[in-house]
C-alpha cells in the first residue's frame, strides 16, 4: 500500500521564517494516532528523500494493520545533531503537526541512524516525558568514546567538558526510566569516516541493564555502519507505535546538568547547587507518602500529581508537610534546609540560567557596535560577522565525532544604531565591543558587571590584565527576564579578534583571555556571581 507525503512548512516564533518538515498520515481520520518521528541527518539535504521515507514508514506501518503519522524534521541542517536550534526545530515541528492531525501524545515515538541515532538518544534523555518509546540505529551517545592516538578525535577545551557532559545520554542514564528503547548497532561498526564505534550502543545496553529499564539490543553480526535492515526496520516501527508512556508514574528520576532540560512528569529541577555540577532527584509516591532524595539540587518543584489523597512529603528525609496533589508546588533551601517557596526573583532559574549554548534557543541577534572610532566599528563588525558563518559552518561546536556539523541557522547581525527598542528587549542579545564603542552595551552599562580598561577587563570584581584582554561573558537580560544579554568586547579595538574561532555553544558563563591565552573561564553562582574563578586573576 502506498501513501502520498507532503513537505509541510511551518513558522518558528524564533526567527519568524517558514521552515519545512515531510508529514505522511496513514489517514486523517478523527481518533487520535501515534506519532512517529524519524530524525537524520540528510533531510534537509534531500527534501523529496524525507518525504519518500515518511511514505515508507506509512506503508510498514499500514501493513502491520496499525495507523500513524510520520514526521521527519530537518533539525535545522545536516550537523545540528537536533540540539539547541535544531531541538526547537523538532518540538516545533510536532506542535505543527499536532494542529493539522489527531495526534495521542501518550504515543509519541522516535527513530533516527547515525547523526539521527545521536539525536534520538539527545533528544529521549532530555525530554524525558515526551516519548513513548525510542529505537536509536548506530548512535553516538558518549563524547568520551571518539578516541584516536594521542586524544579525542576533536579537541576539547577544559572549559567545554561540562557542556559534553550535558549532552550526552551517558550521563543522563536514569532519566530514560520510563522509557522504552529499543538499540541497534552493527558489529564491526567502528570510527571510520561516518561510522560510530559500537561501544556507544554496547555500553548503554548495559547501564540500562544494570538498572532494570526497559530495552532490547539487536547487535548486527557481520555488519558495519549500514545496521537498518530492511527486517529490521519492519520490526521496529510497529514496535515503537504500540508504546504508550505512563501518564503519572509513582517513580521518577532525574538528572539535569543545566536548567534549560530540569523537567520529568512531576519533578521540576528549579535550580542547581552549583551551575558547574548536575543534580539529581529521585522521588517516589507510596499511597500517602512522598519521598524525594536530591544531589547537588537546590531548589525544586513537585507536581501535579495523579488524583488522591494529599501525601506527606519527605524531602532528603526532612518532613515539609503534605503536597496538594492538584498543583504544582516548590521548595528550595538557600542555606541547607529546605523550605517551601519558589527561587528568589533575579536567580538563576529555567530560561535564564546559562551556560553560554542557553543562547540558542531562543531569538538572537548579533549586534556589533559602531558609535566609537573607525577602527572599533571595524574589528566589532568583522568578528561579528566571522561567528555567524563560524556558526553556521560548525553549528556552534556541537558535532558528531569529529566531522564538523553545518546548520542552516543564519544568525542575525544588526548594528546597535539599527537596533528597535522592539528587538532590543524581545531577543538574546550578542553585543561586540565595550561601553565606549557600542551604544546598547553603554545603555545596559549599569546593569552588567563588566568594565574595559587600558590594557584589562574587569568582570564582577576580578581585574584581568593582558596585552589586548578580552571577555566573553553571559548576563540576564536587564529589561526581559525571559532572556540573555552576552558581551564580547576587550581592552583595545582589535582584542576580540584572538576569540573569532570560539565554538560558542560550548562555552561556559565566562572566558576571559588576551591574545592566545586564556586568563579565566567559569561558571556563574545562581545570584549571577562567579563561582569561584578557575584561573586567578591577573
Amino acid at each position: 500500500m502506498r501513501f502520498t507525503g507532503q513537505l509541510q512548512y511551518f513558522r518558528s516564533p524564533v526567527d519568524g521564517r517558514l521552515h519545512p518538515c515531510a508529514v505522511c498520515a496513514t489517514d486523517t481520520g478523527p481518533e487520535p494516532k501515534p506519532l512517529i518521528i524519524e530524525v537524520s541527518p540528510g533531510a534537509m539535504s534531500d527534501l523529496p528523500g524525507a518525504v519518500a521515507l515518511t511514505e515508507e514508514m506509512a506503508a510498514i506501518a499500514a501493513d502491520s494493520g496499525r495507523s500513524c503519522v510520520v514526521l521527519r524534521p530537518t533539525g535545522r541542517g545536516p550537523g545540528s545533531v537536533y540540539q539547541n536550534y535544531g531541538e526547537v526545530d523538532v518540538l516545533e515541528a510536532i506542535e505543527h503537526v499536532a494542529a493539522h492531525h489527531a495526534i495521542d501524545r501518550d504515543r509519541i515515538s522516535i527513530t533516527g541512524a547515525s547523526m539521527g541515532g545521536a539525536a534520538v538518544w539527545y533528544l529521549v534523555s532530555h525530554h524525558p516525558d515526551l516519548f513513548a518509546a525510542a529505537a536509536p540505529f548506530c548512535g553516538y551517545c558518549d563524547y568520551r568514546l571518539w578516541e584516536k592516538p594521542g586524544g579525542l578525535s576533536f579537541h576539547m577545551h577544559p572549559w567545554e567538558e561540562a557542556s559534553w557532559q550535558s549532552r550526552s545520554a551517558a550521563f543522563l542514564v536514569d532519566n530514560l526510566r520510563h522509557t522504552p528503547l529499543w538499540i541497534v548497532h552493527g558489529e564491526w561498526d567502528r570510527a571510520v569516516g561516518g561510522g560510530v564505534p559500537v561501544a556507544h550502543s554496547r555500553q548503554m545496553a548495559e547501564l540500562l541493564a544494570e538498572r532494570g529499564f526497559p530495552h532490547t539490543y539487536t547487535e548486527v553480526p557481520g555488519t558495519g555502519h549500514d545496521c537498518r535492515t530492511p527486517e529490521i526496520w519492519k520490526q521496529v516501527i510497529p514496535w515503537l507505535l504500540d508504546q504508550r508512556k505512563p501518564e503519572s508514574p509513582a517513580h521518577v528520576s532525574l538528572t539535569a546538568h543545566t536548567l534549560r532540560h530540569n523537567r520529568c512528569y512531576w519533578v521540576e529541577i528549579d535550580q542547581l547547587a552549583r551551575c558547574d555540577s548536575p543534580g539529581e532527584v529521585d522521588a517516589r509516591r507510596l499511597a500517602d507518602r512522598l519521598t524525594v532524595s536530591t544531589e547537588g539540587v537546590r531548589a525544586l518543584s513537585l507536581g501535579p500529581l495523579e488524583a488522591g489523597a494529599a501525601p506527606e512529603v519527605v524531602l532528603d528525609s526532612q518532613d515539609l508537610g503534605r503536597l496538594d496533589p492538584g498543583r504544582r508546588q516548590s521548595f528550595r533551601r538557600p542555606d541547607g534546609v529546605w523550605e517551601r517557596g519558589a527561587p528568589l526573583e533575579g536567580e538563576k532559574r529555567h530560561g535564564c540560567s546559562g551556560p553560554m549554548g542557553d543562547l540558542f534557543f531562543d531569538g538572537l541577534l548579533l549586534v556589533p557596535g559602531t558609535s566609537g572610532s573607525e577602527e572599533e566599528g571595524f574589528f566589532n563588525e568583522w568578528v561579528a560577522g566571522h561567528a555567524a558563518a563560524y556558526f553556521r559552518s560548525r553549528n556552534g561546536g556541537v558535532h558528531r565525532g569529529g566531522i564538523m556539523g553545518q546548520n542552516t541557522v543564519d544568525l542575525p547581525i544588526v548594528r546597535d544604531a539599527d537596533l528597535t527598542a522592539e528587538d532590543r528587549d524581545g531577543h538574546n542579545l550578542l553585543l561586540y565591543g565595550t561601553p565606549a564603542s557600542n551604544s546598547v552595551m553603554a545603555e545596559f552599562a549599569e546593569h552588567l558587571p563588566v568594565a574595559f580598561e587600558d590594557g584589562a577587563v574587569r568582570l564582577a570584581g576580578h581585574l584581568y590584565r593582558g596585552d589586548g584582554a578580552a571577555v566573553f561573558a553571559l548576563f540576564p537580560h536587564p529589561r526581559n527576564p525571559r532572556r540573555y544579554v552576552a558581551v564580547h568586547g576587550g581592552a583595545t579595538p582589535d582584542a576580540v579578534c584572538w576569540g573569532s574561532h570560539l565554538d560558542m555553544q560550548l562555552l561556559p558563563d565566562y572566558l576571559v583571555y588576551a591574545g592566545g591565552e586564556v586568563l579565566d573561564w567559569g561558571f556563574r553562582d545562581n545570584d549571577w556571581r562567579p563561582i569561584q574563578p578557575v584561573m586567578k586573576s591577573r
